[in-house]
């Protein structure tokens, strides 16, 4: 018999906009690697494929298949078997197009661990992104066959297809809630593992980041107290149809920047939606500050930055908020602005849309994330606590978006509040989710933490990392000078936990022995699940 050792990641809204914590692109997969030239183009040894996959998963006469894209990649293979088994890695596309890097590109973390280890890669798009449709359109009919017991139930029917296909042998046992015929061994980056419907725990963090960054003006002022006397200040004046008029005249340069500007049909949804989008700019400059995805992450689009256009003393504290706007822009969706989109009927007239070809990529993306969040997941990042963005995106404002988008009919505050309880329940939550072989790294710079685990438990080898000064999804990306202090030391206790998962008593490092077959989930969850 012979060993597989699954190792899964998870990678985890209009083009250029934000959608609920979740970036253009995916969590993973931001604007800028997609201007990558070698985006789509296959790496040595990588090949691109369909997986026919079933429609639904949990009614037993519905016969109908789809395609599910994968890639595959063996050029790392152990084909002597010196680990005494078979490793393979299995990582899961989230909500978005699923890139060849993944599971190409040996500078990335993942494929650096199979090279390391003698471990072929698979790589599978997540059900109705991409290329990956069951249905070719995303009407709220379709979207009941997006959901996260159908995606592991895509797991367990590929891995089990795969293990017959390619002769792996003796499965261990179950996981996940699904009748997936191998052991489970989770190792989830950036995971929330509570599906807190109002993750006003997400503002927390990016406040602690604020905080953290050592920078103040010449009246003492720190990052974070600067940012909430904006907030405070945009927030009473966005009270008033004068104050309103103020912010039309204060939030431009050389143009305006509202889009329309207010006036005397303004909503209250609009000015909410104002606050979202200047939110928006916070998020993608904290969540994956420093991270070594790109330069840009490196070096730009960076807590550090962010601080210091705001302590910018020779102008009005609102003339800095336009300026962040256009630096965030212009280094993290390569754009320079001119107005700024601020119509909330605009907004959900593009996610009602269900066409995926008018939708494009951007689009399907943020509506399937939006229904995810809405229908079951939760995590509507409100800003409901005393945190430096003050009372700006209350619950009510992610409830209306949930209705406007999908139908009050099937979608609304209590549909939501009762699916997000259902989903809960079914998955155990932070107190009573069963798993064992579980390791769980976390950048305490990542906002998604604020809903992570962090209780060790040698008897279920449950393994929190907690990452110093690391931000969302840090430790996938290759080593770079000047890195987060805490992400050398991260690796090395995810190596540790991989090796003592690889390497057992009755197959011990560089040695052959009789075999059984293993798996390994490796998530790396930016966003789903």
């Amino acid at each position: 018999m012979r060993t597989i050792l699954l190792l899964v990641v998870v990678a985890t809204i209009a083009a250029g906009k934000w959608m609920n914590g979740r970036p253009p692109g995916g969590f993973v997969n931001a604007p800028f690697h997609r201007l990558d030239s070698r985006a789509d183009i296959l790496f040595p040894g990588q090949t691109l494929t369909t997986f026919s996959q079933k429609f639904d998963h949990f009614d037993p006469l519905d016969q109908r298949r789809w395609d599910q894209r994968v890639y595959y990649n063996p050029i790392h293979q152990d084909k002597d078997l010196a680990s005494g088994q078979d490793i393979i890695f299995l990582m899961i596309g989230g909500e978005g197009r699923e890139p060849a890097k993944w599971s190409g590109d040996d500078n990335v973390m993942i494929m650096q661990y199979a090279k390391q280890y003698g471990a072929v890669v698979f790589d599978v798009e997540h059900r109705f992104f991409g290329d990956s449709r069951p249905i070719n359109d995303m009407k709220t009919s379709s979207l009941r066959l997006l959901t996260t017991e159908q995606a592991l139930a895509d797991l367990a029917y590929f891995i089990n297809s795969m293990n017959q296909k390619y002769k792996y042998e003796n499965p261990k046992s179950t996981m996940c809630h699904v009748p997936l015929q191998v052991s489970g061994i989770n190792c989830r980056r950036s995971a929330p593992l509570n599906y807190a419907l109002d993750f006003y725990q997400y503002a927390d963090v990016v406040q602690y980041v604020l905080e953290s960054t050592p920078i103040t003006n010449d009246k003492g002022l720190s990052c974070d107290q600067l940012v909430r006397q904006s907030f405070e200040q945009m927030q009473q004046l966005s009270l008033t149809a004068d104050g309103r008029e103020t912010l039309n005249k204060k939030l431009r340069k050389d143009s305006e920047i509202l889009s329309p500007p207010f006036d005397t049909k303004t909503t209250k949804a609009d000015i909410n939606n104002l606050f979202a989008n200047l939110y928006d700019a916070h998020q993608g400059m904290i969540q994956y500050t420093y991270d070594g995805s790109s330069d840009k992450t490196k070096n730009y689009a960076t807590a550090e930055q962010l601080c210091r256009i705001y302590n910018n003393q020779d102008q009005d504290m609102l003339d800095n908020v336009w300026d962040h706007l256009v630096w965030y822009n212009k280094y993290w969706n390569g754009v320079d602005i001119t107005e700024f989109p601020n119509s909330y009927d605009d907004m959900i007239k593009d996610m009602q849309e269900t066409d995926y070809d008018k939708l494009g990529d951007g689009g399907n993306e943020a509506r399937g994330w939006m229904w995810l969040c809405c229908n079951e997941m939760g995590w509507l990042q409100t800003t409901d606590t005393d945190t430096v963005f003050g009372s700006t995106l209350p619950m009510n404002y992610f409830y209306d978006m949930c209705s406007d988008m999908f139908g009050v009919d099937v979608m609304n505050a209590v549909v939501a509040r009762d699916n997000n309880r259902a989903a809960t329940q079914y998955y155990g939550g932070l107190d009573d989710f069963d798993a064992t072989n579980l390791c769980l790294p976390n950048g305490k710079f990542d906002p998604w933490s604020g809903l992570g685990y962090f209780k060790a438990d040698k008897t279920k080898n449950i393994v929190p990392v907690v990452i110093e000064g690391a931000a969302h999804c840090s430790d996938m990306y290759p080593p770079y000078d000047k890195e987060p202090a805490g992400l050398p030391a991260a690796r090395d206790q995810i190596r540790a936990f991989l090796e003592g998962i690889i390497y057992d008593a009755d197959h011990p490092k560089r040695s052959a022995s009789s075999l059984t077959l293993t798996a390994l989930l490796l998530v790396v969850f930016a966003r789903l699940f």
